[in-house]
């Protein structure tokens, strides 16, 4: 195809222009069909608001120590938004508000007939059908129906730079699709308090039973300080303390003092770890780092506090992959390049992740067995102390040690179970940190059918479709529609155009015609845009015969029939009559009688009779028009078995010689080139090929064909190329 420019695709337009305006009368058509008995569906809109949350989960925070640093806020609101986003776009979520809205049996999402996927059911296994009546959860395919249906129609979209959910769903129903919106909404604050009581409950009944030993054994030890007071009667040893307690001037009850704080402490740091632990467990990294981040001293080791920090930022990257994905995914397509890469690296973050959520498992776990065993060490060194001033002092030494280790566990528990009666059970119970900043309403309008891109696409998709269609006609179209072609394709000459007037005309040479002036076009009509074309045509010939004073065989023929070769023989052998030239028309169709005689005279002669007797020295009569000075014909003459053998003999070569004394012109009516291999015979004798291709109806492939079978058999000879019919 050549290349395209403006007035090329304003001239295929003009030679297409019935298919392109119909192509453009059936987009037309087909949008005004889909704008008529497309369903109407309507949008509904909610926006929620992602507070920022509180990161002391169990209220500990003027009892403990941070010792790790916090994420950047934007940072942390950016994962929060699309933790959440992708929560509410999740398959437990879908299904609990198809559940709770009974919607399954809604147009939406009934089961539809998918002809793809019913053909590859054919040949793969489809699995064992759902059973009646069982629930969503043990209905797989059902399932999977309901939830596809449900994420089609969902859209969840965190607004930039704020930390705004937008959460849109489409159906037919309006109300059913403000209803649904609202769902999703509720379900995000369920699911976020459920997920939230669950990992405090767990840390809470743990942090419990704690508090229980401790109480009991703080009882436990009061009564011992009251058994020893009145068994022993001694209350105080000189003077008392800042807080009012006795003091007992000893090195031995110094050292006794210091390893209970110690123990104290100790026992503390294993309680924290023990918590530190069963978070842990829950599977809840948030628990675990604020009881890290608000802990005592010493509640979490470095190693914890680094494993944290290095978990937080896997989620961020985790966060930032999954972002890049949709962003990607949006914006290039499922068969991105890149994609598989990213996913790849959103995979390892992923193993990263669960990796270090066990590291961090399993040294909570180190941390409390070695606070446990700290605790130990302490205790036996108490114990060990405490047996040297029993025997150094008595029980007034076991009294005052009895009395502050009592104090001391009185102290702590009252402590833990003040906060834990506060903040423990109450975090559970908390308002939900996702405000409701527009819920989902009723829409007045359906969103879609779009009249308005309806018609757009109408206007605009009309006549984009009509130029791709006619551009896709003209690229398979292997027909000569473009004078461009023949010197594009195969470097043969153009001699011109010829106009459909004759082929409308009753005035074509066939089988049954008559050479007389009545059957020559350019003499009925000699104005005709026919007959100037054809002048044209006959200038070309004149000037290379004047340029070459051996250009007097003219040679047409056509590659197929029913292409206008013996119309246009006839009729530019006219016209170089016309011109006062001596012009010989033969009809050297052995095959079939194209151009007749004047009348049914028997008598004259036709070329298989010349060539058929030998020549001798007798002249060959020609029969001339008198109608038509300066032009004489031969006629076919009788059809002979073996036309090919006569063309090519040496007979038609000296035939051809002895008329080239006699006339100016010669010009040989010949078969079609790809039918018999008459014209490609003759070639070798002719001066000059004109070769008539059918405007729109000759193959540009047999028209290449036919110029290389004539180049190779008149490699001297011109050959020109004529369109007719245009």
């Amino acid at each position: 195809m050549p290349e395209l420019t403006l007035p090329h695709i304003w001239a295929i337009v003009k030679r297409r222009n019935r298919i392109f305006f119909l192509t453009i009368a059936a987009v037309t058509v087909f949008v005004i069909l889909l704008g008529l008995f497309s369903t109407r569906r309507y949008e509904s809109k909610g926006e929620i608001q992602i507070q920022k949350d509180s990161t002391d989960a169990l209220g500990l925070d003027s009892m403990m120590v941070g010792t790790i640093a916090a994420e950047s806020d934007a940072l942390n609101a950016n994962i929060t938004l699309q933790t959440e986003a992708k929560i509410m776009e999740s398959q437990t979520l879908a299904l609990t508000v198809i559940d709770r809205l009974q919607i399954a049996d809604d147009p939406d999402f009934k089961a539809r007939f998918n002809p793809i996927i019913w053909a590859i059911g054919l040949i793969s296994p489809s699995g064992p059908p759902d059973h009646t009546g069982k629930p969503l959860g043990d209905s797989p395919k059902n399932r999977e129906r309901l939830f596809g249906a449900f994420k089609k129609n969902i859209k969840v979209v965190p607004v930039s730079g704020t930390r705004l959910i937008d959460i849109t769903y489409t159906s037919s129903n309006p109300t059913l699709s403000a209803a649904i919106v609202n769902q999703v909404i509720d379900g995000l604050v369920d699911y976020n308090f459920q997920t939230r009581y669950t990992a405090t409950s767990q840390t809470s009944d743990w942090l419990a039973k704690q508090l229980s030993e401790l109480r009991s054994n703080s009882d436990d030890l009061q009564r011992q300080v009251a058994d020893l007071q009145r068994s022993s009667g001694v209350f105080t040893f000189g003077g008392q303390d800042m807080a009012g307690k006795g003091l007992v001037y000893s090195t031995v009850l110094d050292q006794l003092q210091q390893s209970t704080v110690n123990l104290t402490q100790a026992e503390s740091n294993r309680i924290m770890r023990g918590a530190i632990y069963e978070a842990s467990k829950s599977g809840n990294p948030e628990s675990v780092a604020s009881l890290v981040t608000s802990g005592t001293s010493g509640s979490g080791s470095a190693a914890v506090g680094q494993s944290l920090a290095l978990l937080q930022s896997f989620r961020s990257q985790e966060a930032s992959q999954r972002a890049q994905i949709s962003e990607f995914s949006a914006k290039y397509g499922p068969a991105y390049t890149r994609l598989d890469e990213m996913k790849a690296s959103l995979t390892s973050i992923q193993r990263s992740i669960f990796q270090e959520q066990e590291r961090l498992k399993a040294q909570a776990k180190s941390d409390f067995e070695i606070a446990e065993q700290f605790e130990d060490r302490t205790r036996a060194a108490f114990e060990e102390q405490k047996k040297s001033a029993v025997s150094l002092n008595g029980k007034a030494i076991q009294y005052q040690l009895l009395r502050q280790e009592a104090d001391q566990s009185r102290d702590l528990y009252t402590r833990l179970q003040s906060r834990l009666k506060e903040a423990g059970v109450l975090e559970g119970l908390r308002s939900s940190n996702i405000t409701v900043v527009e819920p989902g309403r009723v829409s007045a309008r359906p969103s879609s059918p779009n009249v308005v891109l309806l018609l757009l696409t109408a206007l605009v998709g009309g006549p984009i479709a009509g130029l791709a269609f006619i551009f896709c006609i003209e690229i398979m179209d292997g027909k000569i529609n473009d004078p461009r072609t023949i010197a594009d394709r195969f470097g043969a000459d153009y001699f011109g155009r010829l106009p459909l007037d004759v082929f409308k005309s009753s005035k074509r040479i066939s089988p049954t015609t008559l050479l007389s002036v009545s059957s020559i076009f350019t003499i009925a009509r000699p104005q005709s845009p026919y007959s100037e074309a054809l002048r044209s045509v006959r200038t070309a010939l004149l000037s290379a015969s004047e340029e070459n004073t051996s250009c007097q065989v003219v040679l047409i023929t056509s590659c197929t029939q029913q292409e206008g070769k013996s119309t246009t023989a006839a009729n530019l052998a006219v016209q170089l009559a016309e011109c006062g030239k001596r012009v010989l028309l033969m009809d050297a169709d052995l095959r079939s009688k194209t151009i007749r005689l004047l009348s049914d005279q028997s008598h004259i002669d036709g070329l298989s009779t010349i060539l058929a007797r030998d020549l001798g020295s007798a002249s060959v009569v020609t029969h001339a028009i008198p109608e038509i000075i300066g032009l004489s014909y031969i006629s076919s003459g009788p059809l002979p078995s073996h036309p090919s053998e006569m063309l090519g003999s040496i007979r038609m070569r000296h035939l051809v010689d002895q008329f080239r004394k006699q006339f100016d012109f010669i010009v040989l009516d010949t078969p079609p080139v790809l039918s018999v291999t008459d014209s490609v015979l003759l070639a070798s004798l002719a001066d000059q090929v004109l070769l008539i291709a059918r405007y729109a109806s000759t193959d540009a492939t047999d028209l290449e064909r036919s110029h290389r079978l004539l180049k190779l058999r008149a490699p001297r000879a011109t050959i020109g190329v004529v369109i007719n019919g245009v």
